[in-house]
């Protein structure tokens, strides 16, 4: 353990994280005297709790990974930036990718006793990172000794990790994932500025979309209320003060059953935004004095043609003032507005092939867009919905060429060409925080299962891990009767 991190806290075993309430804890602490001795022998059971502390100055982590077996169609690591130091590793579990390049095994559970143990680590399945808290999505039962000697089991879908000091907590809500694209339009987990409040995706016991808000409890500890119960996003913003701008399934809803509003931080009434949207027009916050203003490309087709207005939410002393701007672009059709090198750009298809167009610079729209063309793209390809991926200020856009299929990187500046090698079929892929892009597919020469990466910066896609996809030729039915 890191000299940098506080001693373990005495008899916290576990911490359950409980929606509307604050957090309490459990394990040995909860369960002294009887709890811990069911049979009266005078031995004390052990049993498997989360441990109180991740053990690790996470300062120093430059991500975390999943290695082994991935579930649910996730990919086989998470959190970023990860894909380059896997190759050497063996076995599953999470580990954290230190920034000087070491990869340290993390154990998130141990005895009750103290103890250490290396089996029943919980299995996550994607991993959230934000100024105060690292969310990871467990889907795990924590058994529990009775007085009675029977066992309960706690139910934790996500364990919460504090960075300032690697206390960690597990809660009963889960994280919902929606889509599989990896862009920041379908990202669950939002936070402001700071970190001090989050806001998290979940789903109620009639699989619906609802949204928690955690903060920190007095003594630090993580508390999670929900929003609204009839509040049911299709997906949701945060700007730097932690206003929330969602779009939400609603009987009170005008356009296509969904509503758009603004839902401010300090729980005033919330602000209703007029007009017709789209999921993918939401551009991220941008720094400095627009920092609150939230950004939406107006388009009564999905985005789809592009209507030529963005309409810029701006808040002045706590009032969000609506402008709407328009933009001149002939025979475009665009959606999105992502981060790039030098502003926020814009996807657009038209007659003269696949564009960027840069639409905003420092939080002002631009009327006449710069326009960049990709070049050598005959057909974009199309994984998990669509053919591109942003992060770390770049776009990825998978399409097919003269010579095959290739990835298009660009900053808004420059395009570099990556080829795809025409035997792999792509079944995820996700961009980086660093601006790398991680892939999972399957190739069809060897039908082995495919880990691969493109570094930051790189022209070449880098193959991590290939291993053999087994399949029954015959599949015999028995009958039950």
């Amino acid at each position: 353990m890191d000299a940098s991190i506080p001693a373990r806290l005495p008899a916290l075993r576990c911490r359950s994280l409980l929606a509307l309430a604050l957090l309490t804890a459990c394990g040995s602490s909860n369960n002294s005297g009887t709890a811990n001795d069911p049979d009266g022998s005078g031995q004390t059971q052990k049993y498997v709790v989360l441990r109180p502390n991740i053990g690790l100055d996470l300062s120093k982590v430059a991500s975390f990974a999943v290695v082994g077996a991935g579930t649910g169609g996730q990919p086989f690591w998470s959190g970023g930036d990860t894909g380059t130091l896997i190759a050497t590793l063996e076995g599953q579990g999470l580990v954290a990718l230190m920034l000087n390049g070491d990869v340290s095994p993390v154990a998130l559970t141990e005895m009750s006793d103290g103890s250490t143990s290396t089996a029943n680590q919980p299995a996550i399945s994607a991993i959230y990172a934000t100024p105060q808290w690292v969310l990871m999505s467990a889907g795990w039962q924590l058994p529990q000794p009775q007085p009675d000697g029977q066992t309960k089991f706690l139910d934790c879908q996500t364990i919460a990790v504090h960075r300032p000091d690697g206390a960690m907590y597990c809660a009963s809500i889960g994280i919902r994932h929606t889509g599989t694209n990896g862009e920041d339009l379908e990202y669950p987990v939002h936070a402001n500025s700071s970190g001090s409040v989050v806001f998290l995706l979940s789903s109620d016991s009639l699989n619906r979309n609802i949204v928690y808000k955690l903060v920190a409890g007095p003594k630090g500890e993580p508390s999670a209320s929900l929003v609204d119960a009839k509040l049911h996003p299709n997906w949701f913003v945060v700007n730097a003060s932690g206003d929330m701008l969602v779009q939400s399934n609603s009987s009170a809803s005008s356009q296509d059953g969904a509503l758009m509003e603004i839902r401010p931080v300090d729980g005033a009434d919330p602000v209703t935004v007029t007009g017709a949207h789209n999921a993918y027009s939401i551009a991220g916050a941008p720094t400095g004095t627009n920092a609150d203003t939230f950004y939406v490309v107006n388009g009564g087709g999905g985005g789809w043609p592009f209507d030529g207005t963005i309409r810029v939410l701006k808040k002045v002393s706590g009032i969000f003032q609506e402008t709407d701007v328009a933009i001149s672009m002939p025979d475009m059709n665009c959606s999105g507005l992502f981060p790039l090198a030098d502003g926020h750009y814009m996807f657009c298809g038209g007659q003269s092939g696949l564009h960027l167009a840069r639409a905003l610079v420092d939080g002002q729209v631009q009327t006449s867009p710069k326009l960049v063309a990709f070049t050598g793209i005959a057909n974009p390809n199309a994984v998990g919905g669509l053919p591109f991926r942003v992060g770390g200020g770049v776009f990825y856009l998978l399409g097919k060429g003269a010579s095959g299929r290739f990835f298009a990187r660009h900053n808004g500046l420059i395009q570099q060409d990556i080829p795809l090698s025409p035997n792999i079929e792509l079944l995820s892929m996700s961009a980086t925080t660093s601006g790398g892009l991680d892939i999972v597919g399957v190739d069809d020469t060897t039908n082995s299962k495919v880990r691969a990466t493109i570094k930051p910066g790189a022209t070449e896609v880098t193959i991590l891990s290939a291993e053999g996809v087994s399949l029954a030729e015959v599949v015999v039915f028995t009958r039950i009767n």
